[in-house]
């Protein structure tokens, strides 16, 4: 269970347009840009989804002379299809983006998140990369790659990445929670450990990372620690904790 990290930054590719004469062309197409942008973030607070991509596709035609903005608006649009599980939808949203703005690694690693809840796991592994190619501290795009890696079965690849992460980002706890999870899968349940302790150490109240240290203690046949483990999940989220439950005791079957 790993929850991908998510940033929308659209306001600020709108009041950064250029200046002098080129900008005054382009004044009244980025004031309607900044205007839909109010528009889409209020619908988008209000749960008026669809509301809110129509004002961000909107954005992408108005500004359609200031790529930037106008692949900012696409990003924007895929992330709300990615909320509402609308992941082709997402998918061509975060194409136009990229299309618009082949630099933004901001669009290229988004689209990689869309390819990979489709699970075209290999295209969406050859996104996180060209996102990092694009920005070598992109800290989410790097993270994605070691989580692909994982979904292709290629353990050794995503525990180089989260082993990275954790040297260059040591305050980061979902590298040490996946770099966790990627040995206990490989059978290293004990290696494992003071991973899980360290990433429930930074964030103590993230029920997924006691799931997955209950997970590893079950991997080790370790049930009484599993079911510690579970009280945990339990006070922090309920529905986590039955869901870990059925885990259980499919385990002890």
């Amino acid at each position: 269970m790993k929850p991908l990290l998510k940033t929308v930054i659209l306001t600020a590719l709108i009041l950064t347009s250029a200046s002098g004469a080129a900008a005054q062309t382009q004044t009244d197409p980025v004031k309607e840009a900044q205007r839909l942008t109010r528009v889409a973030q209020v619908a988008q607070q209000q749960g008026r989804l669809d509301d809110a991509i129509k004002a961000y596709q909107t954005i992408a035609v108005v500004a359609a002379s200031s790529p930037p903005i106008a692949s900012g608006a696409y990003v924007a649009a895929g992330d709300i299809y990615m909320m509402m599980g609308r992941f082709q939808d997402a998918a061509a949203a975060f194409r136009k983006a990229v299309a618009l703005d082949p630099q933004s690694a901001e669009a290229v690693n988004n689209l990689g998140e869309a390819l990979g809840e489709l699970k075209q796991y290999q295209p969406a592994l050859q996104a996180f990369q060209k996102a990092v190619a694009l920005d070598p501290k992109y800290l989410k795009a790097r993270y994605n790659m070691g989580v692909t890696y994982d979904r292709l079965g290629q353990n050794k690849y995503a525990e180089f990445i989260y082993r990275i992460l954790i040297r260059e980002f040591p305050n980061f706890p979902l590298a040490y929670d996946s770099l966790a999870v990627a040995l206990s899968k490989s059978g290293r349940g004990r290696e494992a450990i003071p991973f899980h302790e360290k990433a429930i150490s930074l964030v103590p109240k993230e029920a997924s990372f006691y799931y997955n240290f209950a997970v590893s203690y079950l991997m080790m046949g370790d049930l009484r620690k599993a079911q510690e483990q579970q009280q945990k999940v339990r006070s922090l989220d309920p529905a986590m904790a039955e869901h870990l439950n059925a885990v259980i005791a499919k385990r002890q079957r």
